[in-house]
């Protein structure tokens, strides 16, 4: 039987034109091996669903619009979606930090929960005062409560990204006393969604592999995990941890920090292709790496290649890398944002260089494109980018990550911490948002709208059935959710929720559902909404 998601993209998105040409986008690779749902994995399928989404009126949600489950700090970075149980339930797994759940992907229930351990377990009454004390430090919640989690984002990030596999097994990073590890997780009963979860195996990181946290992770179109180290280190495992290979990635002037997440020599996540090909962005350069089957290889002759890009800020880039284009007769490419004050948007060529491109002058032939990121809010922008691309046929869209200035702190992680407090504080706001898109006919990268509205820290998602980009974002000082026109950037319809920092993504995503609602993997517990 051909997958749920995959149905879905082949009926919708081949319906909609591009721009810029004629030609009609191929949906994105469907990997077998992860779960049967709209979105089995952290980034899946470039944040592109083909699931229509609400397009209800604007106007402010109440009451049963909008539902939150509040899990604890970090506990939603993301969810994952199981595949259909027997009896046609899904569920979602959710945590990593102090607990593995399970929730009714329909109604959020709490179906059943697993302990991890080592970590602070903020339960559900603790979690509700937490933020209505918050809430009552108003504007100020960041000067508050910014000491009072302290390490909590450093081991919170380990579980970041994670992935749920067709046969409804959780994979996720693990530190737990100085020491890494990545976990499997199942069911006693796997035909029944509220059975009791279990550790299946746990597979401890070498020391002569790395003393680094894990932090990337996917899957190979033949169903190996691979993942990478905060010191540059890509690791491919078996699922059932038999065998691993590793690779080193190139580095120039050595790993630098690794305590700091937004420090380290990797710290974005991965993207995989449907022919081995494994994306990993570092400090120093944009790399492919090739799963030939047995080995992980940077070498040319199997694929592999590796590109520096500018990085004056000497922090590397923020964006995990987006694909580009997957027919036999698309060009097929990978975007990241680069490392300057100004950033700019590059595109590089994924497999075989076309034999007439004559390369930019100054860069690597292997760059495609290259155009400033400039959302139209000023004459001079610093954007920094955070958030990854999403993309839509020949069309990629992101938005900025952090706010206007606010206070300097000890370390870009704690930073990130302190200001997405205040995204939705008027004059703190990260304003801004930008559409580009590639013409094969010219080989050039252009703009093709900006925004100056406020879109958050979060991970949009774009819907194919209703050519919609939906966003977190804020306005006036409450968190919204507004629906943005692909073509035309127009704000189409726009939800508000309130002020509540129960609303705040720090820096999450939006997952758009088979019914029309839409979550947000927020800070402190799932999101739900569904407008009227």
């Amino acid at each position: 039987m051909q997958k749920f998601i995959y149905l879905l993209l082949v009926a919708v998105l081949p319906c909609t034109l591009l721009a810029a040409t004629e030609s009609k986008p191929v949906p994105p690779f469907i990997n077998p091996h992860l779960a049967d749902s709209h979105y089995p994995a952290t980034h899946a399928y470039a944040d592109l669903t083909p699931l229509p989404g609400p397009l209800a009126r604007s106007h402010r949600l109440t009451g049963n619009e909008v539902q939150w489950k509040p899990l604890g700090p970090f506990n939603t970075f993301p969810q994952v979606y199981s595949g259909p149980y027997p009896n046609g339930k899904r569920v979602i797994w959710a945590g990593g930090y102090d607990r593995i759940t399970k929730l009714d992907a329909y109604t959020l229930e709490t179906l059943t929960t697993y302990a991890i351990g080592g970590n602070t377990f903020y339960d559900e009454e603790e979690t509700r005062r937490y933020v209505a004390e918050a809430d009552k430090a108003d504007d100020n919640a960041h000067k508050n409560w910014i000491k009072f989690w302290k390490d909590e984002p450093f081991r919170a990030a380990i579980a970041l990204y994670k992935i749920v596999t067709k046969d409804n097994h959780l994979y996720v990073p693990h530190w737990s006393e100085g020491a890494f590890s990545l976990r499997e997780y199942a069911e006693v009963d796997p035909t029944d969604p509220r059975s009791k979860i279990k550790l299946v195996r746990e597979w401890k990181v070498p020391h002569e592999v790395s003393k680094s946290p894990l932090f990337g992770m996917q899957m190979t179109s033949d169903g190996t995990i691979v993942m990478t180290t905060q010191d540059g280190i890509l690791i491919a495992i078996t699922r059932d941890f038999s065998h691993y290979e590793t690779v080193k990635l190139p580095m120039q002037n050595g790993p630098g920090e690794t305590r700091d997440p937004l420090s380290s020599f990797v710290r974005n996540s991965i993207s995989t292709d449907d022919h081995g090909g494994i994306y990993v962005v570092t400090r120093d350069g944009l790399n492919r790496v090739q799963w030939t089957g047995t080995k992980l290889s940077l070498d040319t002759a199997d694929g592999g290649w590796s590109v520096p890009y500018p990085n004056g800020l000497g922090i590397g880039s923020g964006t995990t890398p987006a694909l580009m284009g997957w027919g036999t007769k698309e060009d097929h490419l990978v975007l990241i944002a680069d490392s300057n004050a100004n950033n700019e948007l590059m595109a590089f060529w994924r497999d075989e260089i076309p034999v007439d491109w004559k390369g930019l002058p100054g860069f690597d032939r292997r760059v495609a494109g290259i155009v400033p990121i400039n959302f139209g809010i000023g004459k001079v922008e610093h954007n920094k980018l955070e958030n990854a691309l999403e993309v839509y046929g020949y069309g990629a869209f992101t938005n900025p990550t952090y706010p206007l200035a606010t206070e300097p702190q000890s370390s870009p992680t704690m930073q990130w911490l302190y200001d997405s407090f205040v995204t939705h504080v008027p004059g703190h706001e990260p304003l801004g948002g930008a559409k580009w898109e590639w013409n094969p006919s010219t080989r050039t990268l252009r703009t093709v709208w900006q925004t100056q509205t406020n879109l958050g820290t979060m991970i949009c998602m774009i819907s194919g059935a209703d050519d919609i980009l939906y966003c977190w974002g804020a306005q006036n000082g409450e968190w919204t959710v507004k629906g943005l026109d692909w073509n035309t950037g127009k704000i189409n319809f726009s939800y508000t929720l309130g002020k509540s920092q129960r609303f705040n993504p720090f820096g999450g995503f939006l997952i758009i559902n088979p019914d029309r609602t839409i979550d947000c993997a927020c800070a402190f517990g799932p999101v739900r909404i569904k407008p009227k």
